[in-house]
This record gives C-alpha cells, structure tokens and sequence, in this order.
C-alpha cells in the first residue's frame, strides 16, 4: 500500500497556505501568537481564568465516567493553589508532580502555575535511580505524588529532597502515609477564588520542567515557559486543529510530555475544547475510547499509530468522527496505510524537542513530513564517524541545501530563545557556536532530516542511532520499516554495535515476534536482502519478548550498543548472518571470538 513521497513545491506551498489562513480563526491566531513576548501579562494560569468565564458549563476534562466543567476545574485549581500558599508554597517555588494521567494531575499542576511556581513534571514511569536524579536536579521544595506512584518513591532515598510532601487519593484505600499531607482533605476547605498573583505573571516566567526522555543517560530537565505553552496551544488548538468547545482530544499520551500537556490540554485552555485523559494507552480498546469520548481528535506518537496498525482489522476502524490528529514519529512507510485504513483526513505531523527556539507543524498537510517552518533554520553536514558537524578550511560549518540530508540546527537570537536545562553545562553542550560568522549561536537539534526545500523537511534518524558501516552512512529508522515489515516480526529496533578491528558500527536488530512465531531465519535473510543496500543489512539478530521504553514509547537503546552480541551479557537468543551465508545461525562464544580473530568478516 506504500506509496511515493508527494512532491512540495512552492506553488502548493503557496496555495495550500493561501487556503489554510483563509479559514475560520486561524490568521488571528497565528498573528496573536506573533505578538506574545516574555513581557506579555497573561499567563497559561491567568487563560484558564478567562476559559472558566467563557465557557463556564462546557465540558473541560473527560476521564472514564467523569466529566469537569470549565467552571469547576478553575475551582479545584483554585482550591489546590490555595492549600499550597498555606504550606509557603509561591513564586519562584519548584514543585515536583508525581501523578499519573487523571484529572488530579491537571489540577495540582495548574496550581503551581497559578502561584507563579514552576512544576516538575516526573516521569512516572522511572523509579530508582533516574527518579531520584530527576527530583535532586530540580532541587523542589515540595513534592505532590499521587498514591499510585507511592511504590516508585520507596525505591530511593527521600532524605533531604523536599521540605513539604503532599499525597493524592487514588481510591486505593491505602491512605496518606502520616507524615505527609492528603492535598485533598488540606483543599476541601479552601477558597475557590482565584490567586491574586495569577493575574500578574509574565509570559517570560517559567512554568514547568519537562524531562528530556533519558534514552541516552539521565533525563534533563528543560525550562519551558509561559510563552512556550501560551504559543503552543494557541497555534496548535486554533490554527492547525480548529478546536471549537465543540471539540474533544482524546490524550492517551502521558501529560509530563509536552506532546500531551501541550498538544492537548494547551489546546483546550485557548480553544475551550474538551481534553479526554486516557489514563493508559491501550491498543485493543483505543477506538472504544476513542467513541465513548466522541473525540474529534488525538494527539500521538509514532509508536502508538504503528501499534494501532497492527491490530487486526475491525469493522469499526473507521467507526468515528476524527478528523484529525497531531503529534510526531509517524513513519513514511506506514503513513499511507494509517491514513486509509482509519480514514483520517488530516494528519498534523509536527517536529519540536521539549526545548528547541523552533519547531515544524505540518500546518499545510503534506504526507510524510515534519511539517513547515518558513525561518529561523537550516541543514548542514554531519560526519557520521566523528559524529559532530563538518567544518571547513575557513572553521565555518557547510550547509546543505534543498534535496540534502543533514543535521537541524536552528538560529538562537533574540526572536528564538534557547531556555535550556536546569544543568548548565548540559545546556552550554546544545548550543554551537562560531557556525556560519563569529559568534553566531546555534541549537543542535540532534536529529538528521532531509531538506524538502520549501520550508519543509522530513525526518531521517537521530545522529546517536544513525551509523556508519562500510563507509556507509545507515539510518536506523529505514532499517526499522523494513526488519519490522516481516511478516513474523511485531517491532523492530534497529542500533550499531561495536566489533573488533572495524571502523565505525556494525548493524544489529531486536525482534519481537508475533506470539507463536519461530523466526525464519533464512526467509528474514532474504527479505532484509531483497529490500537494503548491502551495508545496511543487520549482520546481527536479537529476539526477545520485550524492550525497555520511554513513556513516549522511544525505545531505550543505550543499553543495547552496550550489551553488543555477546551472549555472556544476554540470555535472548542471538543469530548472526555472515555476508556469503543464506541465513542468520546462532551466536556462540565461538562464533564472537572469530568475529574479533577476523576469522568471521562482517
């Protein structure tokens, strides 16, 4: 069902964009957007003020059977940001938030902001050392944890994090713990009023700390502002989706992301929409969800619509009334079949780390592409075995034009700021400098895309999983599409490994198989033949039953560079296919002591 990459000129540019601002709110909304600046008065706090008086009885927060008016959520807000100031919780404070997707979350968050505090949103998923690195970065002075999440707190340390600890019922009966706070019960009694700081905050004044994903090492906490947050949802609610309080998004995504938190709830703040909250994402009752919610659109990572994807056909795929979704990762080779399959007419591809000056919003819906971005970035060589930017005789770094593959990078100046970490040497490693004149800044996105022309890129691979086998530069997304295309594989994850007297990374894929399958290993040897260039076949095969995700569904592949093919470190079954062999045959003790006598030529 594949099909080609649809052509973007600068004549569809043009009249797509001609039509798209034609509509309805959108060129107001991108011209508000324009004149936010930090010294703009008019927090994410102070709209969700203005959204309780305009739309005070429609429907705010959808969670199962549950249903918060506009009204009502700017009173339980209220109510917690009351209890908090009791406690000396203010401006300037950091509070940790430690509650899964519900409704609590939200409320306890949007406290914060409306005190002028800055809230950081954990991770819910990690426990032990990256949770306890993640609360000491921050340095909070309290912490809100719900009682699901209690667990994941007793496998660190506490001592010395936090002066105050609020608790959150979960309905588990298991009570607050008696040296802690129920946030609840402190709440019950306070003021519906709206804090009086609220009103005055600036749109420069930070709001939250989103945590990087912790793929490669610990997570870092990147500042996000008022600004961010208040553009964001302007743009994505009002001009690409054209929410009306008409409108539900359905956010089975985890709300400490910003894909959630921003490309849903922010959204609703701005446009009086209804976020529906999935507490988790399930792919065999998403499309219930979907229909009990009567959503109109859901916001996604590409993981999620690739699971999606592999469930079997219903006669329901079809049976609902979104029109649209945004979020980013969906893969070209799957982006044809998602859209047919489920009949969904827009697709609102975006590109935009937690803290990039820029980002892409596929504001003109062209298939397979991050999106468009008319300024502030360009593409230039990177070189795969160094792995950092090529610069020439005279030190400056070589841009790569329309029709190129190369890193993103994206001007840092006074119109595209660059927040950065909490850890400013972490902050300082994102920034290149000196890169086409002396002392000019630039964000280093990570992330190799291939330059559409035209304001438009599409995404190729992240620079620490692309590798370079036999002088060859091999993206591990490509390699991914096809390994995960067998018909007996469930997901692929594709990464380099090191081998002993070569240059550069060797190719290595993890299979999970569909329950019940037996790998092929002659028939998936000829299928990653038949579709790759001959460097880019894996030469190694790890199949297991499971792999260690992000909460956004990111495969953790720092550990699996580092387990190599050795099976003393891995008890998975490990296969190998040397070049003039027919099939992939297991990895022994043996066998990994050829590769490295170069007995075995990869």
């Amino acid at each position: 069902m594949a099909k080609g990459n649809e052509e973007i000129t600068g004549w569809k540019v043009y009249s797509r964009l001609i039509r798209k601002m034609s509509r309805p709110g959108v060129l107001p909304a991108f011209v508000k957007a324009r004149r936010l600046d930090n010294d703009t008065v008019d927090s994410l706090g102070q709209r969700v003020v203005v959204a309780s008086a305009t739309w005070p009885d429609e429907i705010a927060i959808k969670y199962e059977d549950l249903a918060i008016t506009w009204r009502e959520f700017n009173e339980r807000t209220n109510r917690y940001a009351h209890a908090l100031a009791d406690r000396s919780i203010g401006r300037d404070d950091v509070v940790a938030v430690d509650v899964v997707n519900r409704p609590e979350m939200l409320v306890a968050t949007m406290a914060v902001l409306k005190l002028g505090g800055i809230a950081a949103l954990i991770n819910t998923g990690i426990k032990g050392d990256p949770l306890a690195h993640s609360l000491r970065v921050v340095d909070p002075k309290a912490i809100i944890i719900g009682e699901e999440q209690v667990a994941s707190l007793e496998t660190i340390s506490t001592d010395g994090i936090a002066e105050t600890w609020l608790w959150i019922s979960d309905g588990g009966g298991a009570g607050c713990p008696h040296e802690w706070t129920d946030l609840d019960e402190a709440a019950a009694s306070a003021p519906t009023t709206n804090p009086p700081v609220t009103a005055s905050l600036k749109l420069g004044h930070p709001a939250i700390y989103i945590y990087t994903s912790g793929t490669t090492g610990l997570p870092k906490a990147a500042i996000t502002k008022h600004l961010r947050l208040r553009m964001g949802g302007m743009l994505v609610g009002k001009a690409i989706l054209e929410l009306t309080p008409s409108d539900t998004v359905y956010s089975p995504l985890p709300l400490y992301h910003s894909t959630g938190l921003l490309g849903a709830w922010a959204s609703a703040v701005h446009t009086g929409s209804a976020i529906a909250i999935g507490r988790r994402f399930s792919a065999s009752t998403f499309w219930d969800e979907i229909r009990r919610h009567e959503a109109t659109a859901f916001n996604y990572v590409g993981e999620v619509l690739r699971y999606l994807l592999n469930q079997p056909p219903t006669p329901g795929d079809r049976d609902h009334s979104v029109r649209g979704i945004y979020g980013a990762g969906l893969r070209p080779e799957i982006w044809d079949e998602f859209k047919e399959r489920f009949n969904i007419p827009n697709i609102y591809e975006v590109w935009g780390a937690s803290e990039s000056p820029n980002g892409f919003l596929n504001l003109l819906n062209f298939d397979k592409t991050i999106g468009w971005n008319p300024m502030g970035w360009k593409t230039v060589e990177w070189d795969m075995v160094r792995e950092q930017p090529v610069r020439g005789a005279d030190g400056f770094m070589r841009e790569i034009g329309p029709g190129g593959t190369g890193l993103l990078i994206m001007k840092i100046d006074a119109h595209q700021e660059f927040a950065g970490y909490t850890d400013a040497e972490a902050t300082e490693k994102k920034i290149l400098r000196d890169v086409f004149e002396p002392s000019d800044a630039w964000f280093d996105s990570g992330d190799l895309v291939h330059n559409l022309g035209h304001g438009h890129a599409r995404f190729v691979d992240r620079t620490g999983d692309t590798y370079r086998w036999n002088g060859e530069n091999v993206a591990t997304t490509e390699v991914e599409g096809v390994a995960g295309a067998w018909h007996q594989v469930d997901q692929a994850v594709v990464y380099g490994v090191e081998v002993p007297g070569t240059e550069g990374r060797c190719g290595m894929v993890l299979l999970m198989l569909h329950e019940g399958q037996e790998l092929d290993a002659e028939g998936f040897a000829k299928h990653l033949r038949s579709q790759l260039p001959k460097f880019a076949v894996p030469r190694f095969v790890r199949i297991s039953s499971t792999v260690a995700m992000t909460g956004t569904f990111r495969p953790q592949k720092f550990d699996l560079k580092s387990d190599g093919y050795d099976p003393a470190k891995i008890t998975d079954p490990l296969l190998i296919l040397v070049p003039d062999e027919d099939a992939f045959r297991p990895v022994t003790p043996e066998v990994v002591d050829q590769v490295a006598s170069g007995d075995i030529r990869l």
